[in-house]
């Protein structure tokens, strides 16, 4: 079994509208492309540069000093 990172929430935790497709959720990391540990790095280094990041579990704003404004990620 391989686990998978997604944008989405699972379906167990949003409530799915009567349109909602029943579609495979979007990759956060594709096969040969960037790692957590790239994705992370980066993250650290723009907030070492800029004290503000893109969030990589939501895609907001996260800063150093208080998390992610959208979903309250925080990196220690």
């Amino acid at each position: 079994m391989a686990a998978l990172a997604t944008r989405e929430h699972s379906t167990a935790e949003r409530p799915q509208p009567a349109h909602a497709s029943s579609g495979a959720p979007s990759r956060l990391f594709e096969p040969g492309g960037a790692t957590l540990e790239d994705v992370v790095l980066g993250v650290w280094a723009d907030l070492v540069a800029d004290g503000r990041a893109e969030c990589p579990v939501c895609g907001g704003s996260i800063s150093a000093d208080g998390g992610c404004l959208g979903c309250g990620s925080e990196l220690s």
